[in-house]
């Protein structure tokens, strides 16, 4: 039976002025009205029931039901693209990317430090080897001028995360690209709808991935999505996705496939959900403009920002709490919750992962450790009311202004302090 990896009291020593402490527990008596404010909620007020009642009278409800290819065409198009890719998840949608590219044992990939876990693991499925780079401090994206660096006889992708839909600064990453003849991936699992110099993120890169988890812009559920403009790269990602049946007989396979296919039933709801994904875009960037408006002046605080060039997405509205703040930020989610208020903590990055840490110790990434040390990101779902949003903003204020009535003394600035 496979074991977790455990660290030992001396090496988790060596990580844990970065580690989050253990989830909150959140109450619910507190809010307007005794409501839960979740950090996310999804949507699901459109055309979904209806086109998953066409599925169930219509017995359409595997793989091979209509909506696939509509749910694939629809978010395609909204991504810049010629071809969707329908997967069972994000994830699934990763690893067929870098399947598709003939990633294999020996490989490097090149990976940001600061990144949800899946983005490593899925160059580890294919035995390959994820190669970190350090982020850049205002979006938290991948730092190109430290890529080159990470480069070697072996590399043969870059995977770039829009992280918390900001997109990446893709000009200098495909430069490098082109120059040293890597593919580029873009991770978009959270950057549906994001723009980069007036293109859709998605249509940036060689290939791109998109999930639809429950919390994402356009949900399934769970899902996702690769799209590309490539036809060749679409037919061999297609034929990867479904077993590697060949076309030529049906059980007669040419590749090692997957089962990596998404059902009718997700894709009916992915479709109408896509159909609104301009409005799921607009409600979260009005939900950042009114916390930013709230949050500007509170002392110790980093706010997201939106850089000339970028129209974030602001997936999730995340803050960062420098020690002037007060309260550190494991403090704060704490009294967020006692007030009923869901929050997350940011990334941890790879390097400190315990299923990493060994083969990436004595390793530095200073920028993302001091997000993972100091970020959160608040409530940031579309359902969210003004009065929800002025709610959370109003605890966040009172959390630091607790302080200061107290005489407490504030810590140093550092990095993620305003």
């Amino acid at each position: 039976m496979i074991r977790p990896t455990e660290l030992t009291s001396e090496e988790f020593a060596e990580i844990a002025r970065w580690i989050p402490g253990p989830e909150p527990s959140v109450r619910r008596s507190k809010t307007p009205g005794g409501r839960f404010i979740p950090v996310c909620e999804t949507l699901l007020d459109g055309n979904e029931l209806r086109y998953l009642t066409e599925c169930v009278t219509s017995n359409w409800i595997s793989s091979a039901g209509p909506f696939v290819k509509r749910f694939e065409s629809a978010f395609a198009k909204a991504a810049g693209c010629a071809h969707g890719v329908a997967c069972s998840s994000g994830t699934a949608a990763l690893h067929l990317a870098l399947a598709t590219l003939g990633i294999g044992p020996g490989d490097e990939v090149i990976v940001p430090a600061f990144t949800m876990v899946a983005t490593a693991n899925v160059a580890r499925y294919l035995d390959a080897k994820p190669v970190l780079v350090d982020a850049e401090p205002v979006t938290g994206n991948m730092d190109p001028s430290r890529i080159e660096e990470k480069v070697g006889p072996r590399t043969r992708a870059i995977v770039v995360v829009h992280t918390y839909g900001h997109p990446a600064d893709m000009d200098p990453i495909l430069a490098i690209a082109r120059r040293r003849g890597l593919a580029v991936v873009e991770d978009a699992a959270e950057a549906h709808g994001a723009l980069y110099r007036g293109r859709p993120v998605g249509s940036l890169g060689d290939l791109a991935c998109f999930s639809f988890y429950g919390n994402k812009i356009v949900s399934t559920g769970e899902g996702g999505m690769v799209v590309t403009e490539d036809d060749a790269t679409a037919r061999v990602a297609r034929r990867l996705r479904d077993h590697a049946f060949s076309e030529e007989r049906h059980f007669w396979h040419q590749y090692l496939g997957y089962n990596y296919r998404m059902t009718n039933l997700q894709a009916a709801v992915g479709l109408a959900q896509t159909e609104r994904l301009a409005a799921f875009v607009e409600k979260r960037r009005a939900n950042a403009l009114r916390y930013t408006a709230r949050l500007k002046d509170v002392p110790g605080l980093t706010l997201p920002a939106e850089l000339p060039w970028a129209r974030s997405v602001f997936w999730m509205y995340g803050i960062r709490v420098g020690d002037s703040f007060g309260p550190s930020r494991d403090e704060l989610r704490g009294r967020l919750a006692d007030a009923g208020i869901e929050t997350r903590s940011f990334f941890i990055p790879i390097h400190l992962q315990p299923i990493y840490f060994r083969e990436h110790r004595g390793e530095s990434y200073p920028v993302a450790e001091e997000l993972c040390r100091t970020g959160l990101y608040l409530p940031s779902g579309p359902g969210l009311s003004l009065s929800d949003l002025d709610f959370v903003a109003a605890e966040i204020e009172r959390a630091g202004m607790r302080v200061a009535a107290k005489g407490g003394r504030r810590r140093k600035p550092s990095l993620g302090a305003s």
